[in-house]
C-alpha cells in the first residue's frame, strides 16, 4: 500500500478492501446514544460526563462493567440499553457523502464491523437508507470487541483480503486502536474528535465526512484508489 506525499489530497493506493464502523462513520448516532447513556447513569449515581467521553464505539456490555454497579454487569442489562436505543429512531443521521460513497465501492470490496448488536444496527441502517453489505460483523461474530482487532481481521478475511492492504474509517478510540492493531491503515473521521485526538489514537488520515472521500478502482489491476480530502 503506497500513499502520495502531496496533501491535500491524500492518495492510498493499492487497496484491497474498506472496511467501516458505522456509529460517527456512516451513521451519526451520538444524539441517540447520549441521551440513553446520560439517563441511565443519573439513575444509577454515576457520572454521565464521564460515560459519554468513554462510550463511543465500545460494546455496551464494557460500559457498563466500567461505570456501573455490579447488579448491572450482565448481557441482559446491556441489552435493555441497546433495545431501547433500537426502538429511537429519531435524531439519527446520515453522515455527508455516506450514501454516495458506498454507491462507489463494488459490493465485494467494503465491509462493516459495529460494536451495536444486529437488533440496534439493522434497523438504523434500512431507517437511513444505508445498504447492508455482505459481510457485516457486529459482537455476536466475535469473541473481543473493539479495541480488540479481532473484528477487523474476521472482516478482512471474509473479504479475502491482506488486513495490511486494507483501510479502516473510524471515529472513536476504541475502534481505531482496533483497526491499528489489525494491521490496517486508519482514517478517523472528525464526528467526535478533533484532528489531533484522532492521530493521537492512531489515525493516519483524518477527514471531515465521507464527502471528504472518493475511491476509484485501477484499471491496472482492480485494486481501489482513495482520495482524501483532510481540509
Amino acid at each position: 500500500m503506497t500513499a502520495s506525499s502531496t496533501r491535500p489530497p491524500a492518495v492510498l493506493s493499492d487497496i484491497a478492501a474498506i472496511l467501516f464502523d458505522l456509529d460517527g462513520t456512516l451513521i451519526s448516532t451520538l444524539q441517540v446514544t447520549e441521551q440513553i447513556y446520560t439517563r441511565h447513569a443519573l439513575l444509577h449515581g454515576v457520572d454521565p460526563h464521564a460515560v459519554v467521553h468513554f462510550c463511543h464505539g465500545v460494546p455496551t456490555l464494557q460500559v457498563l462493567e466500567r461505570f456501573f454497579p455490579p447488579s448491572m454487569h450482565t448481557p441482559e442489562h446491556a441489552m435493555q440499553l441497546e433495545r431501547e436505543a433500537a426502538e429511537q429512531l429519531t435524531g439519527l443521521e446520515l453522515i455527508p457523502g455516506a450514501r454516495e460513497l458506498l454507491a462507489s465501492i463494488p459490493a465485494d470490496r467494503w465491509a462493516v464491523y459495529t460494536s451495536g448488536m444486529p437488533f440496534l444496527a439493522l434497523p438504523r441502517m434500512h431507517h437511513l437508507g444505508v445498504p447492508v453489505p455482505a459481510v457485516m460483523l457486529t459482537p455476536v461474530d466475535v469473541a473481543r470487541g473493539k479495541p480488540q482487532p479481532d473484528g477487523y481481521v474476521l472482516a478482512a478475511e471474509k473479504l479475502n483480503a491482506d488486513p495490511k492492504k486494507c483501510v479502516v474509517f473510524e471515529d472513536a478510540v476504541a475502534g481505531i486502536r482496533a483497526g491499528v492493531a489489525a494491521g490496517t491503515v486508519v482514517i478517523g473521521v472528525r464526528t467526535l474528535l478533533d484532528a489531533q485526538q484522532l492521530k493521537n489514537a492512531g489515525a493516519a488520515y483524518t477527514v471531515r465526512d465521507m464527502a471528504c472521500v472518493s475511491v476509484t478502482a485501477s484499471a491496472a489491476d482492480g485494486s481501489l484508489i482513495i482520495s482524501l480530502d483532510e481540509s
